[in-house]
């Protein structure tokens, strides 16, 4: 959509002469690129009680594992739930983006840790800023 916005302009402004210029083919190309790299991607989406990613989802009220990693120069979440669902990469860049997605997320993950049945991986737990005590109800 952004590519084609990107050729109305460039149409409206130089008329049809710019589709002989090389130069605004790589800007095209360059800004398509970009625009799928970006945002093309994952598709994320959360609730009140679950998030997902692409086909993935879990119950973020009903955590029993979380991890961190570092996925090239993503950070990413390993989520896993009581039912056994998976999110193998939650791109947290992503995802944090959106404050309210994220809000409905941390709420859910707070919710599992402090339940007590939540094994958090001492860098994940640092890397979401989880207060201390928090799982030793």
């Amino acid at each position: 959509m952004m590519v084609a916005v990107l050729i109305v302009f460039l149409t409206v402004a130089n008329g049809p002469r710019w589709m002989s210029m090389w130069d605004m083919w790589v800007l095209i190309a360059a800004c398509g690129l970009f625009i799928y790299w970006r945002f093309g991607r994952e598709w994320f989406a959360a609730g009140a009680v679950w998030a997902q990613v692409g086909k993935s989802w879990v119950n973020t009220y009903e955590l029993v594992e979380i991890k961190f990693s570092v996925d090239g120069l993503n950070r990413v979440l390993r989520l896993k739930d009581s039912s056994g669902r998976q999110i193998y990469s939650f791109r947290l860049r992503n995802v944090q983006a959106n404050p309210r997605m994220w809000d409905l997320v941390y709420n859910g993950i707070l919710h599992s840790v402090a339940s007590g049945n939540c094994e958090v991986a001492p860098k994940a737990r640092k890397v979401l800023m989880l207060p201390t005590g928090l799982d030793r109800a």
